[in-house]
């Protein structure tokens, strides 16, 4: 499904500062051994520039344990850009941005 989704195109900057392409990305989610219990986002806002581009902003929180079992909370404030094409929507840039623990 995250294959179709985004862009072959994609360009990505990481919650870390590293830039990555749609196969780093799919190569990163294959890789993860997380078991994630919740996947949040949240105060999500979305612009539209013209009928086939949009930008959307919010906070994404992850939970769960990692492959050791050491449980994780990850807090993101994310930027994507989406363009239509040929009736899809699909994602070609993004970055994150960790937010300080509580």
């Amino acid at each position: 499904m995250i294959e179709k989704l985004v862009a072959d195109d994609f360009i990505g900057t990481s919650s870390s500062g590293k830039t990555g392409d749609k196969a780093t990305l799919l190569a990163e989610a294959k890789r993860d051994t997380s078991t994630y219990t919740s996947a949040v986002s949240t105060d999500m806002t979305v612009r539209s520039f013209g009928p086939n581009v949009a930008v959307v902003t919010g906070i994404a929180k992850e939970t769960g344990k990692t492959k050791t079992g050491k449980t994780f909370t990850h807090t993101y404030r994310f930027t994507d850009t989406w363009v239509e094409r040929n009736g899809e929507w699909q994602c070609v840039a993004a970055h994150a941005m960790a937010l300080p623990k509580k």
